[in-house]
């Protein structure tokens, strides 16, 4: 079944309702006590914390999307639930991430959002919204219907400073083998530019910075290890950066798959967020590096 643009519209709606929900009630835990947990994840520490706060952010948003589940046979897809691979088997599926950036929720700093997208079968976002509480910032989009801000329309502006790059990136990746080369070799393609390191936000926050730093970059290599993220690390963000023009590919190039049947993680792909092509066709050459180091 296809979903008419009527049907998409009241469900994008039902989607920035539940994301405004669970994200009033994450930013009322900031500075309360919680327990915090452990859980299986990729390879890094931050996929593998959760905490209470997690689970009851996804129980609000669930309690908003059930009944449009049973009304559009939708599948489903969340961070805190195991994966019943209803995604494989339905024409649309509700990927969601409760709390993206639990660790820098549990440190009491910023970093943390709310996300939630719609995506197709076959591997490609419809709706898309993401909520960041504490900045009390609501991105939202349809596909081919560009992207909102707190419900008025975004138009991308140049960055007023075009010598300064902003890299975003998982504070994990810091602890590759090859950190230390692709930082010198991404210095040297830019020695006229300042570049300026952010590596304190998850990974919608961190795709989110590129898109508001007018000239930025947040890209993963592909590894065996499981990691760089899963389908609901990137599902919003990705219908946000196709409506602004903006660049978001796997490290190939190729589209950013959203529905592999055989995992949840991105690992295999890589992703790359950028703000223009010719950034990642830098990237695409600083990547050669990883093959001799990692």
């Amino acid at each position: 079944m296809k979903l008419t643009n009527e049907q998409l519209t009241k469900l994008c709606e039902r989607a920035k309702v539940a994301a405004l929900e669970a994200g009033t009630y994450i930013q009322s835990q900031f500075d309360q006590e919680y327990e915090t947990q452990g859980k299986v994840g990729g390879d890094s520490f931050a996929s593998q914390v959760v905490t209470e706060v997690d689970f009851k952010a996804q129980e609000i948003i669930l309690n908003h999307l059930m009944s449009s589940i049973q009304t559009y046979d939708l599948g489903l897809l969340t961070e805190e639930s195991a994966d019943d691979n209803s995604r494989l088997e339905k024409d649309y599926f509700w990927c969601v991430d409760p709390m993206d950036g639990t660790l820098p929720f549990t440190v009491r700093r910023t970093g943390y959002a709310v996300s939630i997208a719609l995506v197709a079968h076959e591997g490609f976002p419809v709706i898309g919204v993401v909520y960041i509480p504490d900045l009390n910032q609501c991105y939202s989009s349809i596909k081919g219907a560009g992207v909102s801000l707190n419900e008025e329309r975004m138009e991308l502006v140049g960055a007023a400073d075009q010598t300064t790059l902003h890299w975003y990136m998982d504070r994990s990746f810091q602890s590759e083998p090859y950190y230390q080369q692709v930082v010198n070799q991404m210095m040297q393609y830019f020695n006229t530019h300042e570049v300026v390191i952010h590596a304190e936000f998850g990974g919608v926050r961190n795709a989110i910075g590129v898109i508001t730093s007018g000239n930025g970059c947040y890209f993963k290599f592909p590894k065996k290890r499981n990691g760089c993220g899963s389908i609901w690390d990137y599902a919003a963000t990705r219908l946000f950066f196709e409506e602004l023009g903006m660049h978001v590919t796997n490290t190939q190039g190729d589209e950013l798959h959203l529905n592999d049947s055989s995992s949840t993680f991105m690992n295999t792909q890589g992703i790359v967020y950028a703000t223009d092509s010719n950034l990642f066709q830098l990237i695409k050459e600083v990547e050669s590096l990883t093959e001799q180091v990692g």
